[in-house]
């Protein structure tokens, strides 16, 4: 779930005019279902130059196929919809720069995604 959650944000970013840095990123996202506590994962991964150009090339093989994503750019920021034949419905919003990532994404039944990321350095050997 936190993996594709992630990638919505990152498709809605892919066309967008400010590009993530490659190098070691961690992301920190947290899930909020009604009548649960929060949940909060983090992860590091390590984006090579080609990735940081093109997020949905590592991340797009986690949505579903039969999901319509449709985007909206503005200056510093993309917002998208999500609609599913399921009947999943959400709307988000991302704000991206060089060295860090914020999203914020609205799905039906009341679940919320809300993931930061942060370029933390050079990828380790």
């Amino acid at each position: 779930m936190r993996a594709g959650l992630l990638a919505l944000a990152l498709v809605a970013a892919s066309a967008h005019a400010q590009r993530m840095q490659p190098g070691e990123w961690e992301f920190v996202s947290e899930v909020s279902v009604p009548s649960m506590p929060p949940q909060q994962s983090a992860y590091r991964s390590c984006l090579s130059a080609a990735q940081a150009r093109d997020p949905v090339s590592w991340s797009n093989g986690r949505l579903p196929a039969d999901c319509q994503v449709s985007e909206k750019l503005g200056p510093g920021s993309v917002s998208w919809e999500i609609s599913c034949p399921s009947g999943t419905r959400g709307a988000g919003k991302a704000r991206f720069s060089a060295n860090s990532m914020s999203s914020e994404l609205h799905m039906s039944g009341g679940i919320v995604t809300k993931t930061r990321g942060n370029r933390v350095g050079p990828c380790k050997p």
